[in-house]
């Protein structure tokens, strides 16, 4: 039963037509004519079953789902196959039948045969005895006579008969073994005939199913390649943007630090305001004698405090074009970023390659502008300072070497004037005049003098303690040359070194 379930419905409604008709040929309607007919018959409709199977087996057959299309097709096989056997056993089955009865009927034939000769013998020795006891003895030699002739011709009979009984055998044999020659010959003809080209269908479509399996590897293991390659260059990229996201805290760090250089340089300014009103002041009291001096100081100041107020603007507005530079460039860097990082199946290596370039070249290029402005500027500072004190000094020089010698002038005076004002009691009042006209602005003169140098001292000394203090770890390789006019200031015999200026020595630092 479970080889019968096995069956698809087409194949049983097959088989069970070929057993039925098998059965109505080997039944009532049995002949010479239907062992000549059925076997054509039955083998038509089994080779019509194979066509059938075939065909259902291919009609839906989709050579775009091959893996989908073959189960259906070998179940169209199988019908096929099960008709076309149960087809061939019909009619084999008919062919045997009338080969094994016709072999029956010769063996019958034969057997008849061989009685009839041993009748004969047992008459012919009856007839013998009969023939002995009546004395007929002609009679009896006639009949012996006859019997010998008749025994020789029995004799030849049965060679013949042995003959055609061996002929028959073979040419049964040969009947049998070159009709079972001729079926299987037909049989594979028509297999071949029939079958063959949808075997050789089947086999070039087996064969591209091959092909396409083969090209469809390769496919795959190129997308394969594809994908890890696209791994790889995602790795890229975040590492690229991990250098990226540390450059921009460089930029930071870079900002605090030009934030910190902008509080020096404040610092430095307000010291400076303050070395400017000390030494505003000390022209001032000095300018009862020195006007001209008081002009020029006064003119210098404004020189530079305006030149000190435009270097520290076009320092701010160069930090903030410098600041809005670098958040514009991050920013524009990071867009961009994103942007190749979505396009990274395209062209995300060579992008970010050129613009990690561009970007270096950008920070070199925009830290040789910032280092070539600050130490223009320093330069520019330190110059005009140096200039400024260098002309101060050589204004100041002779007045303060003026004042010195009236300094001694009036130190020598008090000792001198008794004998002056005693020789005036005695002489005329209009001889005793010019000598206490003459040391009372001797006296205010020294006065004045010692009042200016002691306000030089204390600005010179304020002056050196703040530009030590500013100086305070700069190499003094890199401080600007004291001028010869300014390299010593006598004041009440010492000899005070003058320094440079502040803005000098932080140019020096920033060289370094």
């Amino acid at each position: 039963m479970d080889f019968l379930a096995a069956f698809s419905p087409l194949t049983s409604v097959v088989i069970l037509i070929i057993m039925a008709l098998t059965l109505y040929f080997h039944g009532p309607v049995y002949s010479l004519r239907t062992v000549n007919a059925a076997p054509s018959i039955l083998t038509s409709i089994g080779i019509f079953g194979t066509f059938l199977g075939v065909a259902l087996g291919l009609m839906d057959f989709d050579t775009t789902d091959i893996e989908g299309s073959v189960p259906q097709l070998i179940e169209g096989l199988k019908t096929a196959f099960w008709s076309s056997i149960a087809g061939l056993l019909a009619a084999m089955s008919i062919k045997l039948r009338h080969v094994i009865k016709h072999v029956r009927n010769y063996e019958t034939e034969t057997k008849y045969t061989g009685a009839t000769v041993d009748d004969l013998a047992t008459l012919l020795g009856d007839i013998r005895l009969v023939l002995n006891k009546s004395g007929l003895a002609d009679i009896g030699d006639n009949i012996q006579a006859g019997t010998k002739g008749l025994e020789q011709h029995l004799g030849r009979l049965e060679t013949v008969i042995s003959q055609y009984q061996e002929e028959m055998v073979s040419a049964n044999s040969n009947a049998l073994t070159s009709a079972i020659t001729e079926l299987m010959t037909s049989f594979n003809d028509k297999i071949t005939v029939q079958y063959g080209d949808n075997f050789r269908q089947l086999n070039q479509a087996v064969g591209r199913m091959v092909e396409w399996q083969e090209n469809y590897k390769g496919e795959l293991a190129k997308l394969l390649e594809q994908q890890k390659a696209n791994g790889d260059v995602l790795d890229k990229a975040t590492e690229a943007y991990q250098t990226m996201v540390q450059h921009t805290q460089a930029f930071n760090e870079v900002s605090e630090k030009l934030g910190d250089v902008m509080t020096g340089l404040q610092q430095q300014s307000n010291s400076l305001g303050s070395y400017l009103d000390s030494l505003a002041s000390l022209v001032s009291k000095a300018s009862d004698g020195l006007p001209a001096l008081e002009g020029r100081i006064m003119a210098l100041t404004e020189e530079l405090a305006g030149g000190i107020r435009e270097s520290h603007k076009q320092m701010n507005d160069l930090l903030t074009q410098t600041s809005a530079t670098i958040e514009k460039t991050v920013i524009t860097v990071n867009r961009q970023l994103v942007t190749d990082m979505e396009q990274v199946n395209s062209r995300h290596h060579d992008v970010m390659l050129q613009m990690l370039d561009r970007n270096e070249k950008q920070l070199v290029r925009m830290d040789n502008a910032m280092e070539q402005e600050l130490t223009h500027a320093l330069q520019t500072f330190g110059g005009q300072l140096t200039a400024l004190s260098e002309k101060f000094v050589s204004d100041y020089l002779p007045l303060t070497e003026k004042l010195r010698q009236v300094v001694q002038i009036s130190a020598q005076l008090p000792g001198e004037g008794r004998p002056l004002a005693g020789a005036a009691k005695g002489s005329a009042a209009g001889s005793s005049r010019p000598v206490p006209a003459t040391a009372e602005p001797q006296a205010a003169k020294s006065d004045s003098a010692k009042v200016d140098n002691t306000e030089a001292d204390k600005i010179r000394t304020d002056s050196m303690k703040v530009d030590n203090t500013r100086a305070h770890g700069a190499d003094s390789a890199v401080l600007a040359p004291v001028p010869p006019a300014a390299k010593t200031q006598e004041a009440g015999g010492d000899h005070v070194p003058l320094r440079p200026g502040r803005r000098a020595a932080r140019a020096g630092r920033n060289v370094k």
